[in-house]
């Protein structure tokens, strides 16, 4: 697990903590992930490595000797740095403290009596929150550059050089002879130590990267596919937060590299594409998608997802596109293999006699509901749902006219396989039988469970309903006292097809 960390000169910086270096200060720049108190003569045990540890001196080693073994330890265990109390103990740092610190490279804070421990906590987690934030940003900015840069013209090329500027770095891309695709402006000749390396990151294998230095810059290489490796680098180490912006970067000139259509409506395609695949950092791309469908007036949008039902009949993939750009009024069409999806401003979504239209000319469609921008990927999985339900029903399906009930998103098909599959066990029972047990079942859910209500709509004694109820529960291997139980086999019994050998 990587840690978030800050710099233990972002502490010692604030000047209403008082903070006095004491000892280790060429050190400032060694990360902070935690600030710990600890008066335990041997902490150790209790520490992940990289904490600025606290201390008031309480139970603490008396000896130089002591002293000189009690730094040691934290330096072996990793410790950042050690902060020491004046109060209530010491009112000064303690020489020999100060001497073994010193020996050993550890900074040593002084922390002034009017300065609690949970002051210097506190300062600890802002930093990390605001370190936080600024990762947050840079993520969110590198993703709605780098979506920007894959839609315009020569989408790579613009690509590298957004991924650069993100980085405040430089980036390229090499084939497998070692050729620069393309690179930013301020990418260096690879070297033959760089070539190298990429080219044995080629010929590896699963999830990995490179690192390096190039003429004082760091270096990471990562590989796009076998035949093609990313190479990014600057002057100071990369952050969690780039590094996610660098996996993004890949993600698309990978995909970029995989796509060879050139068929009209290429760039529009290729965008609904990249929005629907930026998951929850989609919403950086807010001013990009309002852009590209003229939506400066709100920010709410749908997904649609079509199906061709024309069997293999169409063979223009250019007048396809044309045809469904100008009946869902979006250029956000991803038309591929006989099924589409399609991105559109919720005010100006497909009426009901938009979508009938559509099945007219052939293509059955699911609209999801209304979403945000941070939210599409949600609604793709809602609207590729409901697509399912409209080829099963024959007609379109929009979340505005399905009820809220889970079996709006159901595929029927599967829904009867599980209720032969659920309750198969039923047919084995000959009496009273399998199309009388799931009646009782049916009524006895449908009454919640009352025994006298369900023996009356039944006509049997409510003996007989207990009876059946626990040959059920037996049978199927369940307890109808429990609600997920209880919820399966309704859906069960309800969607149970007539050919089932009980006869329900």
């Amino acid at each position: 697990m990587v840690l978030r960390t800050i710099p233990l000169r972002a502490l010692v910086s604030r000047a209403e903590l008082g903070l006095e270096v004491r000892a280790g200060k060429s050190r400032l720049d060694r990360p902070v992930c935690w600030a710990h108190v600890s008066e335990l003569r041997d902490p150790v045990p209790y520490l992940l490595g990289q904490e600025l540890l606290l201390t008031a001196g309480v139970n603490f080693p008396r000896t130089p000797a002591e002293i000189d073994a009690y730094v040691e330890s934290l330096v072996n265990a990793g410790v950042t740095a050690l902060g020491f109390g004046m109060s209530p103990v010491y009112d000064a740092v303690p020489k020999e403290l100060v001497k073994a610190c010193r020996d050993r490279d550890l900074p040593l804070l002084a922390v002034p009596e009017r300065t609690p421990f949970l002051a210097v906590s506190q300062a600890v987690g802002n930093a990390l929150a605001e370190a936080q934030n600024v990762e947050l940003r840079v993520i969110a900015d590198g993703q709605r550059n780098l979506t920007r840069a894959a839609t315009r013209p020569r989408p790579i090329e613009t690509t590298v050089r957004a991924l650069a500027t993100s980085l405040t770095g430089w980036a390229m891309l090499l084939d497998s002879e070692g050729t620069v695709v393309t690179r930013s402006g301020l990418a260096p000749e690879p070297s033959d130590d760089l070539l190298s390396l990429a080219s044995r990151l080629r010929g590896g294998s699963g999830p990995r990267s490179a690192s390096t230095h190039l003429g004082g810059d760091h270096v990471v290489l990562y590989p796009v596919d076998l035949s093609c490796v990313l190479v990014v680098g600057r002057n100071r180490a990369f952050s969690v937060g780039d590094r996610a912006v660098v996996a993004m970067a890949l993600a698309m000139i990978g995909l970029l590299r995989r796509e060879t259509d050139t068929s009209r409506g290429h760039a529009s395609r290729l965008s609904a594409r990249l929005l629907l695949a930026a998951g929850s950092a989609a919403e950086s791309t807010g001013d990009l998608l309002a852009a590209l469908l003229d939506n400066r007036a709100g920010q709410d949008y749908r997904v649609l997802a079509g199906v061709d039902v024309r069997h293999g009949q169409r063979t223009d993939l250019d007048s396809d596109f044309a045809q469904l750009v100008q009946l869902l009024g979006t250029p956000l069409v991803d038309l591929a293999g006989g099924s589409f999806r399609a991105i559109v401003a919720a005010r100006s979504a497909p009426s009901p006699t938009a979508l009938d239209t559509l099945h007219k000319r052939g293509w059955l469609v699911g609209m999801s509901g209304v979403v945000g921008v941070a939210d599409l990927r949600t609604a793709e999985r809602e609207a590729v749902a409901l697509r399912r339900r409209a080829a099963a029903s024959g007609h379109p399906v929009s979340a505005d006219n399905e009820s809220e009930s889970v079996s709006s998103l159901i595929d029927p098909a599967q829904a009867r396989a599980f209720a032969r599959r659920t309750l198969a066990p039923l047919t084995e029972i000959r009496s009273p039988g399998p199309g009388q047990l799931v009646e009782t079942l049916r009524v006895w859910l449908a009454n919640h469970g009352n025994w006298d209500r369900s023996a009356t709509a039944l006509d049997v004694h409510r003996n007989s309903v207990r009876h059946r109820i626990g040959q059920i529960e037996r049978a199927l291997h369940v307890d109808l006292s429990q609600a997920q139980h209880r919820m399966d086999l309704w859906y069960a019994v309800n969607w149970l097809p007539q050919d089932w050998p009980g006869g329900q």
